[in-house]
């Protein structure tokens, strides 16, 4: 029997580390050496390894790989961060999220594994996932860096395939505000002789200069691969350069050309939280993690050709540039309902919203309420909406997955998908 559930282990790794972002390689490395993922003699963890960093649109390429992988039968494993609603989001093998049993089961490996070697809460889900996976016998894995590329935990493996799915300015207290020096960050994942994919048509310099210094294989969005040489692709909301970076993966990977991939499998991606609709009362409602100024401009241009008038539910962290993430919605906002997040050290007050938003030089005060929690905001707002309104939920993972959770515990009595 396992010593602890999977709430005890995570509680735990959430109190252990003094930090909560420590970036490096030195102690996830020894520890993966000592449980053979790593080092001479190490354990395979799939035959092909595709690695995914980028601003915007990694868990869309992700969900995208996998299910193309998955309609061609071959055995994938994919990890990504954070989850919504529930951790096991993180590791899914074969289309299937891992259970508690196997989870816990390789915490416990890792926990015996580390002696006095402190993990923080991302490198022991890492280690974790890998181990899975490792054990899974798979064809290919999937691996989301966390932040930035280059220190993430996922780079302690050599990658097969490398994708940048976006470069704009985030976690600045972590990659800094030269876009120059985040695109090289991200594009450190690559390796030599090996194929590196920029979805970015127009890849900042920084990123082509370390591509070039490692002797990766660049292929550019629009100059080396493009959408539109894959025929018969879907329709879908997922971003377009997340997209066309799946799609010349697979191509890679199946060593198929562009037009003989089956693209089919696109017509059933549905990422949770990234432009996800839904009725809830027969109110239209949209939900985001847009959390950076790059994605919300994404979301505002999605949104504009819409009918009606928004009732805007945010929540972000302190450390994001909350006005610039606020701006591209503002001429379609009617009414914000700004939340707090309990429990998230990181997180902005609403009061703290409500006064950066005015300061910004939108209108009067009573277009803004203040709410202690997503849940409570979400509420407010279905009673805000007039007919043709809609609701828009964006600003974090930690504003949209409390009330995608809220939604899942109400059995669906009064929430039905939405049409894409």
């Amino acid at each position: 029997m396992p010593r602890h559930s999977l709430s005890e282990w995570l509680g735990l790794l959430q109190q252990r580390h003094p930090t909560e972002i420590e970036l490096g390689l030195t102690r996830i490395s020894r520890v993966a050496q000592r449980m053979g993922l790593s080092g001479s003699g190490k354990r395979s963890v799939a035959t092909t390894l595709v690695t995914v960093a980028g601003t915007n649109g990694k868990g869309s390429c992700v969900a995208a790989l996998q299910a193309l992988l998955l309609k061609a039968g071959y055995r994938v494993g994919s990890y990504t961060s954070p989850h919504l609603i529930r951790y096991n989001e993180r590791i899914v093998i074969n289309g299937r999220e891992a259970s508690d049993v196997a989870i816990c089961r390789a915490f416990e490996q890792i926990e015996e594994a580390r002696g006095d070697t402190s993990l923080t809460y991302f490198e022991f889900g890492t280690l974790a996932a890998l181990l899975l996976m490792a054990e899974a016998g798979l064809d290919v894995a999937i691996l989301e860096v966390g932040l930035g590329g280059r220190l993430d935990a996922v780079n302690i493996l050599d990658t097969d395939i490398a994708i940048v799915t976006s470069i704009a300015l985030d976690h600045q207290d972590w990659l800094g505000d030269d876009l120059n020096q985040i695109g090289a960050e991200k594009a450190a994942i690559a390796r030599p002789g090996r194929p590196l994919l920029c979805g970015d048509r127009m890849p900042v310099t920084g990123l082509v200069e370390a591509a070039g210094a490692i002797g990766a294989q660049l292929l550019i969005n629009g100059r080396d691969f493009a959408l539109q040489h894959f025929p018969g692709i879907p329709a879908n909301t997922l971003p377009p350069n997340s997209v066309a970076c799946a799609l010349q993966a697979m191509a890679l990977i199946s060593g198929l050309p562009s037009d003989g991939v089956d693209t089919s499998a696109l017509a059933e991606v549905a990422v949770a939280g990234r432009f996800q609709r839904l009725q809830v009362d027969a109110v239209p409602v949209i939900l985001d993690v847009a959390h950076n100024p790059q994605a919300a401009q994404l979301l505002a241009e999605r949104l504009l050709p819409e009918k009606g008038r928004l009732v805007a539910v945010v929540g972000m962290m302190a450390d994001k540039d909350i006005v610039g993430s606020l701006t591209p919605l503002m001429p379609l906002v009617k009414t914000w309902c700004f939340c707090d997040i309990p429990d998230q050290p990181r997180a902005a007050g609403a009061g703290m919203l409500q006064a950066l938003l005015y300061n910004a030089g939108t209108p009067a005060v009573g277009d803004a309420v203040c709410c202690p929690s997503p849940v409570a905001a979400f509420e407010k707002a279905l009673t805000l909406v007039a007919g043709g309104d809609r609701v828009v939920v964006f600003g974090s993972f930690f504003t949209v997955g409390p009330i995608l959770e809220r939604l899942h515990d109400s059995e669906g009595k009064n929430c039905v998908d939405g049409k894409g």
